[in-house]
């Protein structure tokens, strides 16, 4: 789970990458580490005398990443942010996504869903069992659904929905392969929509990978509007 230390006496919080035992996300104040990229320095020898060996850091804006990039650190990928208004009315379920049985998550699921979630994403955002009980427990209120088919509730998917401070937050969806192009992401995404919307989040956010076009695609049909800065995720380059 996610950690606080204190770097020079700046709150630094450690969360580990997607579970990985060995990776981990810096995250020091933003305005600390863009006057004083040293302080990153330092907060990753903290993060070694913990048993960390890769530290990532976020960025936002061509300024903090420049920094970083003066800094000795390299850009490893690049995420779109996209957010969706409350207000607006919900999308249109395909008549094909009611084949699925939408369900609450439950401790039975989660084999199931670590299998489908590493069948989408590539090893670096491919989650396991302690990233996704991370995910769950982000947010102050959390939703967690699965989308089974057949007679033997073969799992298809699954989405995780946070909410807090008013705004709702996709955290993570995927759609096993071999059921994709039934319009279960949409069902699953509106399902959560709705629960936002019946908690008065004013809008939720997600974000997705640049090269996932697919994703882009879909999220902008269902009314997600992308914004103008994406984020970035650094790491030193190597000596």
């Amino acid at each position: 789970m996610a950690a606080l230390r204190s770097v020079g006496g700046i709150q630094v919080r450690y969360s580990p990458w997607y579970g990985n035992l060995q990776a981990v996300l810096v995250a020091a104040p933003t305005q600390v580490w863009m006057r004083d990229p040293e302080i990153l320095m330092r907060a990753m020898a903290v993060g070694r005398e913990m048993g960390y060996s890769r530290f990532l850091v976020q960025a936002t804006g061509a300024t903090q990443k420049q920094i970083l990039l003066d800094a000795g650190f390299r850009e490893l990928d690049r995420l779109h942010v996209l957010f969706r208004r409350c207000a607006l009315a919900l999308p249109k379920v395909p008549d094909s996504a009611k084949v699925g049985r939408l369900q609450r998550a439950s401790p039975i699921h989660v084999d199931e869903v670590i299998r489908v979630d590493n069948a989408c994403f590539e090893p670096f955002w491919a989650m396991n069992q302690l990233a996704l009980s991370e995910a769950v427990a982000a947010t102050p209120r959390s939703r967690f659904r699965v989308m089974t088919v057949g007679d033997s509730d073969v799992l298809a998917g699954y989405a995780i929905f946070g909410l807090g401070g008013g705004e709702g937050y996709l955290q993570r969806i995927a759609v096993d392969p071999d059921w994709q192009g039934r319009g279960f992401a949409t069902r699953l995404i509106v399902d959560g929509l709705r629960w936002a919307k019946r908690w008065r989040a004013r809008r939720v956010g997600v974000n997705t990978q640049q090269r996932n076009e697919n994703a882009l695609r879909l999220y902008l049909k269902l009314g997600f509007e992308q914004q103008t800065e994406g984020i970035s995720i650094f790491e030193p380059a190597a000596p």
